[in-house]
């Protein structure tokens, strides 16, 4: 650890060193303030960071830059954080750009930059991403910025006399935050010798801060206390590596009126730490430390980006004896945005710890950007997986108290004693905790978050709410399996087999039962909870017809279609299963968001349609997966035929085969045979009349055609770009 007196350090001149640096190819301006209500107390925190960057050398030799301002203003009581992000006036065609050369990758799913990229090339853009209507004013000889007149920076004094006025107004929420810093103190840089992964690096922590904050119609006089980060330079590595590193940095006010500034950046390739580094000032002297021990207690996943960050942590430095427990006032503190791969975490920390043996609070900003989010649809039905065990786990649990399992489970009839809460997990939740464990793909709770997240203008924290799409599901599986006599699911035994039939049945059903109430329905308005009751029973009904109807089977269809070609009733029956058993399901989820989000009856059509759609086309696409083969092998290919099942497949074939060559499918569906030699006999004749392919054809019609009503009613949003990638990886994936 190294001392200096950074009241005596030379050559940080904020009057000059704040001008833009045209010579450099990345700088920003960063400010952050934590404010009060001079009248009420009410707390607010905001901050605002102004961009400039050349995209290639030939660029900077001309000068030419983008310019690009992020901020959010945080109302810490309502817990509300109000995003918005002003790009450059010529976004769309750098963004088209970028996107573009990624359309010929073969090592992902990359659906999401392709909705991206035909959202940017209408000219749209998700919010709370918007787009200046002319160029940035950035003056040379004073510190003077003007984005669009709504992102507005000045500077003027020297040194320590050094004040700033920052204008940000957010038209969509109707915003307007107009704050003036001052400065206390000189500058301080940060690292060794003030660069920081090849960026020189100086910043003010100690600033007085007034202003305004008007939201809507009402005016509220704030102060505070301010910070100022200022950063310069950067390289064009080879493919733009480092703008995909990912850092955590932490702003941290102490009680003490000491300042900790630290700095931890991840390189995006080796996923290793390149850079560790803090600055500790206090009493005119800055301490740099590099004994820093950071421990993340706890995550959180975004329901807009499906990121996960940290959002508590253990700060230990024992070159300064600090020990410190930080943590966020709440989660979604996230900014979602094009122009850091999906979005980063900008929020308000506060803590307690010691110093020096002494009690201390802080206050602070937290900045999270983890390495690139590459778009991959895979990762994000990963992510959201992860999310959704998380999740139930908490709703479903393997160890319960009396408490709980009263309250849950046994509800208004619970005597009081006699009941073993460990048997009640074990016979319940254990059983289905062995499905749900083992993953899935998530993606009806997939539409339920980000069709909520679509709807609401502000973050719509709906997690308890998929114990209605996932128990529904996993119960049904398990009965499922009964009574198709299935012995492997999700790559382990069924629940029948490793419980026995009573546990599964029991288990199974009680999912139905413990859905709605673990999802705490009851605690909405009696209108809203009405309705959802309502939906789901209707579900409940169409979801059991389809199973009869799945159970009986179509064998009864076949003679006549062998016989005349005409698999017309055939292939409406098939849809009308798929429809009961899984498009309901997906349908009531898109309705649950719009009754949750009070969504109006043009809204809640469209999306209880594209519900609908996206259940069948679902279905669709596994039969015709189903006798082409799944990737991985997840499932043997030809399983279907093995089992003598009627499937999609086979019903489009039917209509265009001769009459010999239908009659030899059904000859083959009935012996139900594991001969490989047939099984490829009927998938060669499937594939004759590309069947399987013009599955996967209507299957994506049936969707597209839905969305496109849906598409011209919801705002762009970054939900909505997750609804619309699982759409296209939907009617293309392999598993």
């Amino acid at each position: 650890m190294s001392h200096t007196s950074y009241q005596e350090e030379k050559g940080v001149n904020p009057s000059q060193l704040d001008l833009p640096q045209n010579s450099l190819p990345l700088q920003w301006w960063y400010f952050n303030a934590h404010l009060k209500d001079v009248k009420s107390g009410r707390e607010f925190s905001f901050f605002t960071s102004f961009f400039r960057q050349s995209k290639d050398i030939e660029s900077l030799e001309k000068k030419e830059f983008l310019d690009a301002c992020t901020s959010a203003l945080i109302d810490v009581g309502e817990e509300k954080y109000y995003a918005d992000s002003l790009l450059d006036h010529r976004a769309a065609s750098i963004i088209r750009e970028s996107l573009k050369s990624f359309k010929d990758r073969e090592d992902g799913d990359f659906y999401t930059r392709d909705v991206v990229l035909d959202m940017v090339e209408k000219g749209r853009f998700p919010r709370p991403d918007r787009v200046m209507t002319k160029p940035a004013v950035v003056t040379q000889d004073t510190l003077k910025i003007n984005y669009d007149d709504q992102c507005k920076v000045e500077g003027e004094g020297e040194d320590a006399q050094r004040k700033y006025t920052v204008y940000h107004h957010n038209p969509y929420y109707d915003i307007s935050v107009d704050l003036q810093f001052s400065a206390h103190d000189m500058p301080i840089l940060h690292g060794e010798n003030g660069y920081v992964n090849e960026m020189f690096y100086y910043y003010i922590p100690n600033m007085d801060v007034k202003g305004t904050v008007k939201i809507g119609n009402i005016i509220t006089e704030v102060v505070g206390d301010g910070w100022y980060d200022r950063e310069y330079g950067g390289s064009f590595d080879e493919k733009g590596r480092k703008a995909l590193d990912g850092w955590t940095w932490f702003s941290l006010r102490l009680s003490d009126n000491s300042f900790f500034s630290m700095f931890l950046i991840i390189d995006s390739e080796t996923k290793k730490m390149k850079e560790f580094i803090g600055v500790f000032t206090c009493n005119g002297e800055r301490r740099i430390c590099r004994d820093i021990l950071l421990n993340e207690t706890e995550r959180w996943t975004s329901l807009v980006s499906f990121l996960e960050y940290p959002v508590k942590f253990h700060l230990e430095v024992p070159s300064i004896d600090l020990i410190l427990d930080i943590r966020v006032p709440f989660n979604h503190q996230e900014v979602p945005t094009l122009i850091a791969n999906g979005g980063f975490y900008e929020g308000r920390v506060i803590g307690q710890g010691k110093r020096e043996g002494k009690s201390i609070t802080m206050v602070g900003f937290y900045e999270q950007k983890n390495c690139d989010n590459n778009g991959d649809v895979s990762v994000l039905l990963k992510n959201v997986g992860r999310f959704v065990r998380k999740t139930l786990a908490e709703l479903y649990p393997l160890e319960a108290t009396d408490e709980w399992i009263a309250k849950n489970v046994l509800g208004r009839y619970c005597t009081g004693t006699g009941v073993d809460s460990k048997i009640i997990c074990d016979s319940l939740f254990r059983p289905i905790r062995s499905i749900i464990d083992r993953g899935g793909k998530a993606w009806r709770s997939l539409v339920l978050v980000s069709g909520c997240n679509a709807l609401s203008r502000n973050y719509f924290d709906c997690s308890k709410y998929i114990a209605i799409a996932e128990l529904l599901h996993v119960g049904s599986l398990v009965i499922d399996d009964i009574q198709d006599e299935s012995t492997v699911r999700r790559g382990g035994e069924t629940v029948h087999i490793k419980y026995g039939v009573p546990i599964a049945i029991n288990s199974g059903t009680a999912c139905y039962f413990t859905a709605v109430t673990l999802a705490d329905v009851k605690s909405l308005n009696p209108e809203k909870a009405n309705r959802i009751y309502e939906l789901y029973f209707d579900v409940m009904k169409a979801g059991h017809a389809g199973q009869g109807l799945d159970i009986f089977g179509l064998d009864y269809l076949m003679p006549e279609v062998v016989k005349t070609g005409n698999a017309q009733p055939l292939c409406d029956a098939l849809k009308a299963i798929h429809t009961y058993k899984t498009g309901a399901a997906a349908a009531a989820m898109c309705k649950v968001a719009c009754i949750l989000c009070d969504a109006n009856e043009e809204v809640t059509t469209a999306m209880e349609n594209f519900g609908l759609s996206l259940g069948l086309a679902f279905q669709i696409v596994d039969d015709a997966l189903n006798v082409r083969g799944f990737e991985g092998d997840l499932k043997e290919a030809g399983e279907d035929i093995r089992d003598g099942k009627i499937t999609y497949p086979v019903a489009k074939a039917m209509e265009r085969l001769e009459a010999s060559q239908r009659n030899r499918i059904w000859i083959i569906l009935q012996e139900r045979t594991s001969d490989c030699q047939k099984i490829q006999e009927v998938v060669d004749l499937l594939n004759s009349v590309n069947a399987i392919d013009d599955c996967l054809k209507e299957a994506k019609e049936i969707v597209d055609q839905r969305w496109e009503v849906l598409d011209g009613l919801i705002e762009d949003s970054f939900p909505k770009i997750m609804m619309k990638s699982f759409c296209s990886f939907l009617t293309k994936r392999k598993y």
